[in-house]
């Protein structure tokens, strides 16, 4: 999982460095690299804060709670913020700060906020030419499969299972009128409670729990 992550922070590096040399505001005078350099630095402060258990900081809440008529289960504490997190939760711990990091350090440059959120979500994979290539390869593994409805319910679960044990809560569907079906329904989610901490709860718009969705599930 290390290897994987320093393998994507670098493309995200040498993504987000190319895409402020497109605008005056943040090019020049080395001024990318600086800009980069105080988003790693601010990243790093907060993994420190947030990468140590107790995760304290996430909450259980969604849309199916408030179906539920649980209003109250939207603060309660999550009874796995004791657990010590995987490498998969540490990794989209350290995904959420760096997105949270971009965010301040380049929002007195790039003052047109959904700018700012439309390349934070390219950063985080939902750049054109990553976009079409991972659909065509779902796309290809669902039409060279015997049973496409089996081999997506496994896309479903290998999901669930890269994004840890502590930051989600899954509820897997069964049946439908007789048919097997495959769902996961999310009560639960590592980066909206995050951002809610902080104060900036729609950034959860610009990374993976959004932007995987798209090419995933056409």
């Amino acid at each position: 999982r290390g290897w994987l992550d320093a393998t994507e922070h670098a493309w995200w590096r040498r993504g987000i460095l190319a895409s402020l040399r497109t605008d005056h505001r943040t090019s020049g005078a080395g001024r990318e690299e600086r800009l980069v350099a105080d988003i790693e630095k601010l990243s790093e402060e907060l993994q420190r804060k947030y990468s140590k258990p107790p995760l304290e900081w996430l909450r259980r809440g969604s849309s199916i709670d408030d179906d539920d008529g649980a209003s109250s289960s939207a603060s309660a504490a999550n009874p796995r913020a004791s657990c010590t997190p995987t490498s998969a939760d540490l990794s989209h711990v350290r995904h959420a700060c760096r997105t949270l990091a971009s965010y301040r350090v380049l929002s007195p440059y790039v003052t047109d906020r959904e700018k700012l959120l439309r390349s934070l979500r390219d950063r985080n994979g939902d750049e054109s030419t990553a976009r079409k290539l991972l659909r065509a390869g779902v796309s290809f593994s669902l039409h060279l499969s015997k049973d496409p409805a089996q081999t997506a319910s496994r896309m479903l679960r290998a999901m669930a299972y890269d994004h840890g044990d502590v930051g989600w809560g899954w509820e897997e569907g069964s049946e439908c009128e007789g048919d097997v079906v495959a769902e996961l329904r999310t009560s639960r989610c590592l980066y909206v409670s995050l951002f809610s901490k902080e104060n900036a709860p729609d950034l959860a718009t610009a990374t993976c729990c959004s932007v995987d969705g798209v090419p995933w599930f056409p």
